[in-house]
């Protein structure tokens, strides 16, 4: 499955420099166009698959930087255990997990990122972004 994954990053990267789609805006203009995803299945409240970060990061004149990201999950606002994924590079941040926890139905799930750039500046404040899934 990694195979598939990383076969098909610089076709990513070329879309995500391409479209300016969603962007992570740091203090100091620098901008990350991508992030963390998931690709999970749940039944019965186990839920497993992957976790992955894919993100071109640039300066604020387009040139490009170098950035960390760091992905998790999170069930109820806790940090599940073993889910935390952190990938950096100039230009390009790629990595995948295989992830596996439980949670209840009624149980929020969250996905978490956080940026920091070389230079220092950091994605909303360094407060991690997490989005329910």
């Amino acid at each position: 499955m990694r195979k598939t994954v990383f076969a098909g990053v610089a076709t990513a990267v070329v879309a995500l420099v391409v479209t300016q789609g969603t962007a992570a805006y740091a203090d100091a203009g620098d901008t990350l166009h991508g992030g963390c995803g998931t690709n999970l299945t749940g039944v019965n409240g186990s839920y497993s698959g992957s976790e992955y970060e894919l993100s071109v990061s640039q300066h604020a004149d387009s040139t490009l930087s170098t950035a960390t990201v760091s992905c998790w999950i999170t069930v109820n606002g806790v940090e599940v255990h073993a889910t935390r994924l952190t990938a950096g590079g100039f230009g390009l941040q790629a990595g995948e997990l295989s992830v596996g926890f439980t949670a209840a139905s009624t149980d929020v799930i969250q996905l978490c990122q956080q940026v920091v750039f070389l230079d220092g500046s950091t994605w909303n404040g360094g407060v991690a972004s997490c989005s329910t899934l």
